[in-house]
């Protein structure tokens, strides 16, 4: 008989069997809406056994595509989803016989079939409870070795070491709950300024979540150029499906262009960059246009590609186009709305949205989308797991580099990373994009000073924000109407340093 007192090399987890036996849950499940709190919670609480115990998870869900699909995490989970013909029950069933005689394994699940079956194959079986039992034990030892690493910094001062430049180890600093009096000072100062919904999350867990100034917790609100940061994804996405190419010329797609030498070197990295040259183009957001691309595709060009940032709407409409002409010749032949709901709006556990369509199908990809707070803040969710489940974590991480225009923005997400810089200047986002495109100035730009460098943005007009802080596992909700918002000055007082 197998010993079951030292936790094996892997452990099997049947994700959605884990999910209806915990209580807390399964409660999740029962509510459309928050179906995802369900997985994210699951794996956030696997992350932390796995930490803590060095063993391999590996997470087995249910699939829907045609062939079974796999992410992996940096140093974290493997995360496997069955193929359509096939369940979790199978493909776990697969992996006890194919690796159990070789290496010590566990298997998690409620199924009696399942335990049979795993048995036989040589592997250990333990149930959802048991599971349980060992994340709470992982949970408190983590509790414990991060209150040891915080009576060490204290000791440290008290012998008079903190001159020497030792500062608060990285694991408390990223561990570290917000502060009851920073979270009740940010709620005041977002509820003075107009905001109508707050919702501040962290480790998995809301802090917050508040509707002042009329607001309502199913209330569904514009996030205006919020819009941008799914269509990002999306692009990212379409890489890794083989579709696009960012340095390839959006010529390559549009024989329109091909003639004229200085439209013939906008990439489509460009276009998604609003580094491409082109106007504006601000009478594209109208409504009851005949065909927005074929406007924006007359653009003038007024800069040399890669030279300016023009932030405006045109650029994602010719995007939008390429991806369409690209995705016509596929099997699928979906159009690039389709296409945004299956990679990207119903992994997020979101249906189709606003998309402001116009007389030839073209949605307008700078903005459209409404959503409630809760919403909204699944995409920041995905932002912390570094893009997954939608994402793999290098393509993530091309999202976060900036443009040699605007080292601060890419694909719809702006980023901080210049407030690590002695020349660090901290502006309002919106006042600068008020100015004409010519008269902007983006060097050394960042969303805030003395902030987190990792600081993610998704910015809409009127103060929409969804900022996302991974060093902090933090996620923030604002939404309201147009007030004197400060970016910076909101997210010092979140974080207590202000």
């Amino acid at each position: 008989m197998k010993s079951t007192s030292v936790m094996p090399s892997y452990l099997l987890v049947d994700g959605h069997n884990v999910m209806h036996a915990w209580p807390e849950l399964a409660k999740h499940l029962r509510v459309t809406s928050k179906r995802h709190l369900a997985r994210s919670e699951l794996l956030q609480r696997l992350r932390h056994l796995q930490d803590m115990t060095g063993t391999q998870i590996v997470v087995v869900f249910d699939g829907t595509t045609a062939k079974i699909t796999e992410e992996r995490e940096p140093h974290g989970l493997q995360i496997i989803y069955a193929d359509a013909g096939h369940t979790a029950d199978d493909l776990i069933e697969q992996l006890a016989a194919k690796y159990a005689k070789d290496r010590p394994m566990r298997v998690a699940s409620a199924d009696g079939l399942v335990r049979e079956t795993v048995t036989a194959f040589g592997a250990d079986w333990i149930s959802p409870d048991m599971l349980s039992r060992l994340c709470d034990d992982a949970e408190r030892d983590m509790r414990g070795r991060v209150e040891k690493l915080h009576t060490r910094r204290q000791m440290l001062g008290w012998f008079g070491l903190g001159g020497l430049g030792l500062g608060k180890p990285a694991a408390v600093r990223e561990t570290a709950r917000l502060s009851e009096a920073a979270i009740t000072a940010a709620v005041k100062y977002a509820a003075e300024r107009k905001t109508q919904a707050l919702l501040i999350k962290q480790h998995g867990r809301i802090l917050h979540e508040s509707y002042p100034n009329g607001g309502g917790r199913h209330q569904r609100l514009r996030i205006y150029s919020g819009t941008k940061g799914f269509w990002g994804l999306a692009a990212m996405a379409a890489v890794e499906d083989g579709l696009i190419a960012l340095d390839e010329p959006a010529a390559a797609t549009l024989p329109e262009w091909q003639d004229d030498a200085q439209r013939a070197k906008v990439t489509v990295e460009h276009l998604l960059d609003f580094t491409g040259g082109l106007e504006r183009g601000l009478a594209i957001h109208e409504d009851g246009l005949k065909d927005r691309n074929a406007m924006a595709m007359k653009q003038p060009m007024v800069a040399r590609p890669g030279k300016r940032f023009i932030y405006g709407p045109s650029q994602l409409q010719i995007f939008h186009e390429v991806l369409k002409r690209k995705l016509a010749r596929t099997r699928r032949k979906e159009s690039p709305t389709k296409y945004l709901e299956r990679r990207v709006l119903r992994p997020l556990g979101l249906g189709p949205q606003r998309y402001l369509a116009d007389a030839a199908g073209n949605p307008l990809l700078a903005a459209g989308f409404v959503l409630t707070a809760n919403q909204w803040a699944r995409l920041g969710d995905c932002l912390l797991r570094e893009g997954a489940p939608l994402l793999k974590a290098t393509s993530f991480q091309a999202l976060l580099e900036g443009s040699q225009a605007n080292a601060a923005y890419r694909f719809g997400f702006w980023n901080n990373r210049a407030a690590k810089q002695e020349s660090a200047r901290e502006i309002d986002i919106e006042d600068q994009l008020e100015v004409d495109w010519d008269r902007q100035s983006w060097s050394h730009v960042c969303l805030g000073k003395h902030l987190p460098a990792d600081l993610i943005a998704c910015i809409g007009s009127g103060y929409q924000r969804l900022y996302v802080i991974p060093s902090q596992e933090l996620v923030i909700i604002r939404q309201g109407t147009n007030a004197r918002f400060r970016d910076g000055d909101f997210l010092r007082t979140v974080l207590g340093s202000r």
